[in-house]
């Protein structure tokens, strides 16, 4: 909880920061897509798992930047291919992520806007009857956006490293995302 509060203060922050650098607009979203999860534990092997995710996201645009804060949230089945010493087979992994974004906008023309992203926040993995951790971790990814007045569609492909410690062991939650989102601006 404690890194959550910190992760909002820093999003507050930038946000506030932001405004006053000719803050051009405020935008608030929704976005959806597919997740290719790659699940890696040692001793461990699973089947690449796939799953839909959904979130939302909420950020302002200042000059050739925009930063925002993210939550994103996936839950999918674990397929296990050699069972270990732990069975995580047929359990459901609960997978969030919370944290902010920054944006570089090289190409921004009146309807179209290339960019590429960066953030940083917590990763969150709960594994049903074996636990839940969090971890903080980086993500990355480009995208680009079709501005209809102040209406946004976005389309956005992300890989995001986090790993989290449950059982004593390291658990790499890697996966890569591609996303369609809408955003509306103020």
């Amino acid at each position: 909880m404690k890194k959550i509060m910190i992760s909002g203060l820093v999003v507050a922050f930038l946000l506030v920061s932001a405004s006053s650098l000719q803050a051009q607009k405020l935008y608030i979203g929704v976005q959806g897509g597919y997740y290719a999860q790659n699940l890696e534990f040692p001793n461990l092997e699973f089947e690449q798992g796939t799953s839909l995710f959904y979130g939302g996201q909420i950020g302002l645009n200042f000059m050739m930047f925009a930063v925002e804060a993210t939550y994103i949230r996936s839950d999918y089945e674990i397929v296990e291919v050699v069972s270990g010493v732990v069975d995580f087979s047929g359990e459901t992994l609960e997978y969030q992520y919370v944290g902010a974004n920054v944006k570089f906008i090289p190409i921004s023309l009146k309807i179209l806007r290339l960019y590429l992203t960066a953030g940083y926040g917590t990763y969150t993995a709960d594994i049903t009857n074996v636990g839940k951790e969090s971890d903080w971790g980086l993500n990355y990814g480009a995208g680009v956006e079709l501005r209809l007045s102040k209406l946004g569609i976005l389309f956005e492909g992300k890989y995001r490293p986090g790993e989290v410690e449950i059982g004593g062991e390291l658990l790499d939650l890697g996966n890569y995302s591609f996303g369609v989102g809408i955003n509306i601006y103020f």
